[in-house]
């Protein structure tokens, strides 16, 4: 065998085994992102869940205030609308962890 066939055919497999460990990596760093988004995505549910609880215990303190309680009421409103949208996003992305089995 010629020295530059020898050459070549190593430079073929090196290069194979170069894009295989690429698209390996590649696709460590798409799960990783993946489970980083769904743990900042839980970090935030829980943030509106305390946010809810205050506005509930700021609530006992008004009862007898009725644009307090209105107040407090809209504001529940807009939080629990939030929560819910990260609670899809949750959804969404704790079945790409889960399809990926991690």
């Amino acid at each position: 065998m010629e020295t530059s066939l020898l050459v070549s055919i190593i430079a073929l497999v090196a290069g194979s085994l170069s894009a295989l460990y690429a698209r390996w990596s590649a696709n460590q760093a798409k799960r990783a992102n993946d489970i980083g988004r769904l743990n900042a995505l839980l970090a935030m549910k829980e943030h509106y869940l305390k946010l809810i609880e205050h506005q509930y215990k700021l609530a006992e303190t008004l009862p007898s205030s009725s644009s307090g309680m209105q107040a407090v009421r809209e504001k529940v409103a807009d939080l629990d609308t939030s929560l819910r949208e990260v609670n899809d996003q949750i959804t969404s992305y704790h079945d790409r962890v889960v399809q990926n089995k991690i």
